[in-house]
């Protein structure tokens, strides 16, 4: 029920009331003069109060009207108002969603351009790592190549002479003969070239007392074979005519199996260079977490390194037994390679290498150390920040450490430094992970 409807109930009941009132006095007094005062003074109140309540009435439903109208005009303007907030609303939300969508491709480009930052900084580094490379391949390679021209040089020759030699050859001196081929190539051993000269003029001067001829060419032929002591056995070949001849069969026949184990060596050898230019070449195009040993990157790294650190620098590594831990190896690989190379650089390939693989409570801590001239003072505070280099231009692009560091943050990890004249340590701190 409304106000005004309420009001106008109101006014007839009074109205009611008031013409009851009226009919009741007349009924009773007929005459309005015969009314006593009392009650004429009562019916006067009576009306005073219906026409006090008609006027407060009136005002009330006037008043009721304009606090309608107003009502209603102020709810038009909230109507007005509510769908201009929300155009608006609407209008930012969607300014919103544009900048968010613009945010992300923002995002999304600058995690690539990392990424591309990182592969040609690692490719940099190969680039001037490229020659000392292609030497430790080459190395090898030459070795390979020397080995197997000299097995089939020494297979033609020897073929042909062995049925000659063999039938010139009693049962005993042809025991002896083997015997002389076996201790041959059991020998693993390296001598140094002031070791083969001691031995040689000692050898010398046991087959001269032994009054053997030819004792400077068979000394000589003795330790190539590295059958350099104990020779008594063998003195019934040696005392032979045509001793040179079966030394010369049996130092051939031995360096074929020489040649195998060097050729074994070298393949080794320019596989592991491979496999270490291989793995670190790889780009990760999925970008995911996996597990990988530390020590093993660490080894690759040294691996392509092995050319400037054969020129003088002493590798010591102290390396604990962790678990693979999950991390972006590939990226790991160019921390590894941007500290080492900064410490093969500080000791001008010249020093001493200390790498320590350890556990410090639930992190993996990896340090580097060189004993380099260290990093001064005025500058440490400098050194991880983007485009800061102390080398001459065209040495360095200053982004190195910045790297660095957004990759091992990258990992939720820390880099540290400590550094003095002689002592400089790269500590770096990474969350082991084993799984996601």
């Amino acid at each position: 029920m409304t106000i005004t409807t309420c009001c106008q109930t109101q006014k007839s009941r009074m109205e009611r009331i008031h013409r009851l009132l009226q009919r009741q006095l007349k009924r009773h007094f007929d005459d309005p003069a015969n009314i006593p005062e009392g009650w004429q003074n009562f019916i006067a109140i009576v009306n005073d109060t219906y026409l006090q309540f008609d006027d407060d009435r009136t005002m009330l439903e006037h008043t009721l009207e304009l606090s309608s109208q107003e009502l209603l005009e102020a709810n038009s303007k909230m109507q007005s108002l509510l769908h201009t907030v929300e155009a608006q609303v609407a209008e930012r939300t969607s300014e919103l969603t544009k900048s968010n969508a613009e945010l992300a491709t923002t995002l999304e480009e600058l995690q690539q351009t990392q990424a591309q930052l990182i592969q040609t900084e690692k490719m940099a580094a190969l680039g001037q790592l490229i020659a000392g490379i292609a030497h430790e391949v080459n190395t090898p390679l030459g070795a390979i190549r020397s080995s197997a021209g000299n097995i089939s040089k020494f297979l033609n020759q020897t073929l042909e002479e062995l049925p000659v030699l063999f039938q010139s050859l009693n049962s005993d001196e042809a025991g002896i003969f083997f015997d002389l081929l076996h201790k041959s190539l059991q020998q693993q051993s390296t001598l140094s070239t002031k070791e083969e000269r001691q031995l040689k003029r000692a050898l010398i001067g046991k087959l001269t007392a032994l009054e053997i001829p030819d004792a400077d060419t068979i000394a000589d032929v003795l330790v190539d074979m590295k059958v350099h002591d104990q020779i008594d056995s063998f003195l019934p070949l040696l005392q032979r005519s045509d001793r040179l001849r079966l030394l010369d069969i049996a130092y051939k026949l031995s360096g074929l199996q020489r040649g195998t184990q060097t050729i074994e060596t070298a393949t080794d050898r320019a596989s592991k260079v491979v496999f270490a230019l291989k793995t670190y070449a790889r780009y990760d195009q999925l970008g995911k977490m996996m597990a990988a040993s530390l020590t093993e990157g660490l080894e690759t790294v040294l691996t392509l390194y092995q050319n400037q650190l054969k020129q003088g620098v002493e590798v010591i590594r102290n390396y604990h037994d962790l678990p693979p831990i999950l991390c972006y190896p590939d990226e790991l690989n160019q921390v590894w390679t941007n500290l080492i190379h900064n410490a093969l650089q500080a000791m001008v390939n010249r020093g001493t290498l200390i790498l320590e693989v350890t556990q410090v409570a639930a992190q993996a801590q990896v340090s580097i150390t060189d004993s380099g001239s260290g990093i001064p003072p005025e500058i440490k505070s400098k050194i991880f920040e983007p485009f800061f280099t102390t080398k001459p231009p065209g040495e360095g692009s200053g982004l190195g450490l910045d790297i660095v560091k957004k990759i091992i943050t990258k990992h939720g990890g820390q880099i540290m430094v400590e550094s003095q004249p002689g002592r400089t340590t790269f500590r770096v701190l990474l969350p082991i992970k084993l799984q996601e």
